[in-house]
C-alpha cells in the first residue's frame, strides 16, 4: 500500500514538473525566437549597401551643431554683377593707353667737312680718241699749280680690284700719271692717297662704258694741292 502511494507521489511530482517545465518555455520561447531571427546586414559608417542610392549627407550650421533637427542650408554664392568687375574707371584706361604726345627736339647732325690735302682742279672729262686706248689720266700740281712728283694714286673698280700708280718725274711728264683700263665696262673710284695708303682726297666716281656716255674712252682727272 506504502509503495502504491508512493509511485502516485512520484508521477504527480513528474507531472507538475513537466507543467512548470511547459509554461517556463512558453514565456521564454518567443524571446528566444527573437533572438535568432535573420537580420539586415551591417553596414560601416558612411558605405553604401549595393543597390542603394546614397544618401544626400545633411549639412549642419555651425552654429545649430548639437541641436538635432536642425539643418543648415548652404548659403548661395553672391554673383558680382558684370559692370562691378571693372577694376579701373573707362576714363582713366583711356587716358593711360593713349598719352597726349609731347613735342620732342629734333636734332640735327652736324656735319664736319674733312680737309684733305687734295681735291679735284676741275671736273671730270670724258673724251675719246684723244689717249692711246681707255685710261683714267691726268695731271697733279701743287696749290700753284706746279705740277707734283711722287704722289701715290689709288684706283678700285665696283668689284674691289685695286690699282696703285705714282704721279711721274720723268722731263716733259712731271706729275702726270695713268691707269689703263682692261675688261667690261664698271665704275671706277679715284683717289690720292699717301705711302702707308691714307686717305688724301676725296674719291671720285668714273663710269667706264656705262652712264650717260659710255662710248667715252677717255677720262681726265686732274688734282691740284690745296
Amino acid at each position: 500500500m506504502r509503495r502504491h502511494y508512493a509511485v502516485l507521489v512520484f508521477l504527480a511530482a513528474v507531472l507538475i514538473l513537466c507543467t512548470g517545465a511547459y509554461m517556463a518555455g512558453q514565456l521564454i520561447l518567443p524571446a528566444g525566437q527573437a533572438e535568432f531571427r535573420p537580420r539586415p546586414a551591417w553596414t560601416p559608417p558612411g558605405a553604401t549597401p549595393a543597390g542603394q542610392a546614397a544618401a544626400t549627407p545633411t549639412v549642419r550650421s555651425s552654429a545649430t551643431s548639437g541641436l538635432p533637427g536642425r539643418t543648415a542650408t548652404p548659403a548661395a554664392r553672391a554673383t558680382i554683377p558684370s559692370a562691378q568687375r571693372t577694376t579701373e574707371p573707362t576714363g582713366l584706361l583711356a587716358q593711360t593707353s593713349s598719352p597726349t604726345p609731347t613735342a620732342t627736339e629734333t636734332l640735327t647732325p652736324e656735319v664736319t667737312a674733312v680737309a684733305y690735302a687734295f681735291e679735284l682742279a676741275r671736273p671730270v672729262r670724258h673724251s675719246s680718241g684723244d689717249c692711246p686706248g681707255s685710261y683714267i689720266l691726268g695731271r697733279i700740281t701743287d696749290a700753284r699749280g706746279g705740277p707734283l712728283a711722287n704722289v701715290r694714286l689709288k684706283l678700285i673698280d665696283e668689284y674691289g680690284n685695286q690699282q696703285m700708280q705714282t704721279s711721274k718725274a720723268g722731263a716733259g711728264e712731271v706729275g702726270r700719271y695713268d691707269f689703263p683700263l682692261f675688261g667690261p665696262p664698271r665704275r671706277f673710284y679715284l683717289s690720292v692717297v699717301d705711302a702707308q695708303g691714307r686717305q688724301l682726297s676725296p674719291v671720285v666716281e668714273i663710269p667706264h662704258g656705262v652712264g650717260a656716255a659710255p662710248q667715252t674712252t677717255c677720262h681726265w682727272a686732274d688734282w691740284q694741292q690745296r
